[in-house]
């Protein structure tokens, strides 16, 4: 086949029926080349690529949405991304999604004037299903994607109420190591510091630690609740620390929690760490390896959560698969020099 030349002069917005008219095809196969899985023999497909090439043609995904029933658009709702793991997470979601042949798109969250998160209205953002990532937000996502139909799957975080498929870490089995961790070292006194929202994960993770920890030790652990925010946390604990009778470790719902206690401890207080207190994080987020912090702590396999969500999504798209998927990932617990 002679080679097509690049059409320069073009002027006018070039559509698919200016593509089968250079490549010699009917329009309806042009849009079958395009169409990932279609039935195309692979000589016509190049005529086709190559016409598209030379005319500078970009076949439009929504119009291809309108014919298939399909964007391939995964919405992802996520929490804010200056949390370091978000940002890792989102890239790892993103990348699975792309070896699917899906393309993912944020979707914001918002305040309403209730100080309660809020998503606009899914449907205008034509997606086939949805990865949500944030435990904070009520119900009414996960209803509005009932309502139309569109496949959600809770990643690393479970929303009560909701009847939808998630894939989480397993916090109760990092709970009860952290205690473990703890009594191995002779702790007698335990602190489980957390944040002010209440969160599935979180629970299980307090739970697992305070039941463990009366069970090795005979003592009640004992619960604070701070705030998530490094700054914001910094009184709650100073008042933990200036407390007649001071725990001797604390298990961090968070690193950004373990991190600002670390710096308090020392800065405010005196206190060596791990020798005057012990501190345990969670997520191993990049800060925790740092030298001024060598943060023992918990770490997330959020490459396969990423997996395990991305197939549930897609067996819910494309094998029509809706069966109740509830899977737990092994945590792993990374030792450095706070314990």
């Amino acid at each position: 086949m002679a080679k097509i030349r690049k059409m320069s002069d073009h002027k006018l917005p070039v559509t698919s029926k200016d593509v089968a008219k250079l490549a010699g095809v009917s329009q309806s196969t042009v849009s079958r080349v395009f169409v990932p899985g279609s039935s195309v023999a692979e000589k016509t497909k190049q005529k086709v690529y190559e016409a598209a090439k030379a005319l500078n043609y970009r076949p439009n995904a929504f119009a291809r949405s309108l014919t298939t029933n399909e964007s391939k658009l995964i919405g992802l709702v996520f929490p804010d991304a200056d949390y370091p793991i978000h940002m890792k997470t989102l890239q790892l979601i993103s990348s699975e999604l792309q070896k699917q042949g899906y393309s993912a798109v944020l979707i914001p969250w918002q305040m309403d004037a209730k100080d309660t998160h809020t998503i606009p209205n899914i449907f205008q953002y034509r997606v086939d299903a949805v990865i949500a990532a944030s435990a904070t937000m009520n119900t009414a996502l996960y209803e509005e994607c009932a309502e139309l139909n569109i496949p959600i799957v809770q990643y690393a975080r479970v929303v009560e109420g909701t009847k939808s498929s998630y894939v989480v870490s397993d916090n109760y089995s990092a709970g009860q190591k952290a205690a473990e961790v703890f009594h191995d070292a002779g702790v007698k006194s335990a602190v489980y510091l957390t944040g002010e929202v209440p969160t599935f994960t979180n629970g299980e993770r307090q739970t697992g630690f305070c039941t463990e920890f009366e069970a090795l030790t005979g003592r009640e652990a004992k619960v604070v609740e701070a705030n998530y925010d490094y700054q914001e946390s910094v009184e709650a604990i100073r008042e933990l620390l200036s407390h007649s009778e001071r725990p001797e470790a604390i298990f961090c719902a968070t690193d950004n929690l373990a991190m600002a206690l670390m710096d308090v401890a020392r800065h405010e207080f005196n206190l060596a760490v791990p020798q005057d207190l012990k501190i345990i994080g969670f997520d191993d987020i990049p800060q925790a390896k740092w030298i001024s912090y060598q943060l023992s702590t918990f770490s997330q396999d959020f490459a396969r959560l990423a997996r395990e969500s991305v197939k549930i999504i897609v067996n819910q798209i494309q094998d029509k698969d809706m069966s109740l998927v509830k899977l737990m990932v092994p945590v792993r617990y990374v030792e450095r020099e706070t314990v």
